[in-house]
């Protein structure tokens, strides 16, 4: 039998492709729904982040393969990862304009705050602890909305979210 090269050892095998495409598919078509229903960016957001880390806690295996196993799978895997994370962060980006003192966010601000939520899930999938997701919607809500809206406007619709 002979080695498989470094490339082919790299790439995760197809049922991870197929798992986590599946996974995506689900996530977004929640967070389609729960979001439709909200007139505002801010409110919206709030809604999306619940759901994705109730997501998260309701289904740790799917939440897994978007998160860790991504990581773990090689170049395929950290690309898949890097969609997820596009996605979250167009949806994030709509926040620019709620920006109130005229603040030129950084480029990488999108990208920080989704990796941020997903490495927080990330971090309670590894250790077991998917349960204890939906009890960090609030700090998860107000990590994301800061620097859109300020801490004070970030903190007060992160309250409501209790």
């Amino acid at each position: 039998m002979q080695g498989r090269g470094i490339d082919e050892a790299a790439e995760p095998p197809d049922d991870f492709a197929s798992g986590f495409e599946t996974a995506f598919a689900r996530l977004q078509v929640r967070l389609e729904e729960v979001c439709a229903s909200e007139a505002d960016w801010p409110t919206g957001m709030a809604v999306a982040i619940r759901a994705a880390l109730e997501f998260a806690a309701s289904d740790p295996a799917a939440a897994q393969t978007l998160t860790n196993e991504a990581m773990a799978a090689g170049r395929d895997g950290i690309a898949r990862r890097e969609r997820l994370l596009a996605y979250a962060g167009e949806a994030l980006a709509r926040g620019r304009r709620h920006c109130r003192d005229g603040t030129e966010l950084p480029q990488s601000t999108e990208r920080a705050v989704a990796g941020g939520v997903v490495g927080l899930i990330a971090e309670r999938l590894a250790t077991g602890r998917a349960a204890e997701l939906p009890a960090l919607v609030p700090d998860a809500i107000q990590f994301a909305l800061t620097p859109y809206l300020g801490a004070e406007e970030a903190t007060r619709i992160a309250a409501s979210a209790r």
